[in-house]
């Protein structure tokens, strides 16, 4: 028996070895596996994502110098480019549109608390100079597209109003124009079913405020209230047929109201939820079904989904993760969801579908 000992022990010692080698393996093959993937950077700003005429998707953000930075998809639906500046001095995040012949225009607060534009002159990767459209504006700028094409900024003003400024030709613009009001929020602003623009802001009564075009590309109502106790910006998207607008309210749950016409509107309803960031929702290609996205109590991405359009809700899933900027999400090309976030790190990470209705990993 004795003289067996010496191989008991080296096969006691070579099959530790292999254990201790095995987990280290199943961690490494863990870690593979996460769904959260970097694309390195160090950005000061929530990233805004949007996505380019031919399908590629292209994030912005503030960089350590407060100039604005960019990537984007090589090919659609996969591959990134490096981060490329685009220089400028920015104090606010970035909002993006793509023009009425496609391409992508991007809209800052700059140095001088004007509103500031950079554009791109043609496809591919090839800007403008950077371009002042004035005024002292005190939040975000907040860009869509008319439904004639032309673009149109809000922000709020320096006597806390909304004000706003549009396209007139390809590259000429109004002069700004208020339309009072008192705002404690960035500017959320979407087009109806029949093309009329409607922006919706917090109030000093923090409560729900909305103010719309009367006609689809010209004449505005007056302001008028939804009501609600709102603690975040509001977020607005527009669902097959009628507007949804989602808060956080006083009890950090994620909240919603929603048309139920074209000028009246469903009570307030809750999801529940913990929610620490504002709000980030995109509609589904394949379906139409929206899904709402936010940072949680525990810094990881959380969302929730409409099991069917315009109706029913799944319950609550965690993506992981560890945030620390609010949330941007688009869609592929292909249909697939893309959420993208800053890291504790403070590099850009991204997490995707694996396929249009499929899980995220």
């Amino acid at each position: 028996m004795m003289k067996f000992f010496p191989y008991l022990v080296s096969f006691l010692i070579f099959s530790a070895f292999m254990a201790a080698i095995g987990v280290e393996a199943s961690a490494a093959t863990n870690s593979a596996r996460s769904p959260w993937n970097s694309l390195g950077g160090v950005i000061t700003t929530d990233p805004t994502v949007i996505r380019n005429s031919d399908g590629r998707l292209e994030v912005f953000a503030r960089g350590t110098d407060n100039a604005l930075w960019h990537i984007w998809q090589t090919a659609p639906n996969d591959g990134w480019s490096d981060w490329s500046s685009l220089g400028g001095t920015i104090t606010s995040n970035i909002a993006v549109e793509r023009n009425a012949n496609g391409r992508l225009e991007a809209f800052v607060r700059g140095g001088d608390n004007a509103l500031w534009h950079i554009w791109q002159t043609g496809q591919g990767n090839r800007w403008s100079g950077w371009d002042s459209l004035g005024g002292v504006i005190t939040t975000d700028p907040t860009v869509i597209k008319n439904v004639d094409g032309s673009l149109e900024v809000f922000a709020r003003g320096t006597d806390n109003a909304l004000w706003h400024r549009w396209q007139t030709g390809s590259n000429t613009w109004s002069s700004w124009s208020s339309f009072g009001g008192t705002i404690t929020s960035n500017i959320a602003v979407e087009r109806n079913p029949d093309g009329r623009l409607e922006a919706f802001v917090r109030g000093g009564d923090n409560a729900l405020w909305h103010i719309w075009q009367t006609v689809p590309g010209n004449g505005w109502s007056s302001w008028s209230s939804l009501g609600g106790t709102i603690t975040t910006d509001p977020t607005v998207v527009l669902s097959p047929g009628r507007l949804e607008v989602f808060v956080r309210g006083g009890d950090n749950a994620l909240w919603h109201i929603w048309q139920t016409g074209s000028n009246t509107w469903s009570s307030w309803s809750s999801f529940g939820g913990t929610i620490t960031s504002n709000i980030a929702v995109e509609r589904i290609p394949a379906d139409g079904r929206l899904e709402a996205f936010v940072r949680g109590g525990d810094n990881a991405l959380w969302h929730i989904w409409q099991t069917a359009r315009n109706d029913g809700w799944a319950n609550w899933g965690s993506l992981g993760g560890v945030i620390t900027s609010n949330i941007a999400v688009a869609s592929n090309a292909d249909g697939r969801l893309e959420a993208f976030v800053r890291g504790t790190d403070n590099a850009l990470w991204h997490i995707w579908q694996t396929a249009p209705l499929a899980p995220w990993y």
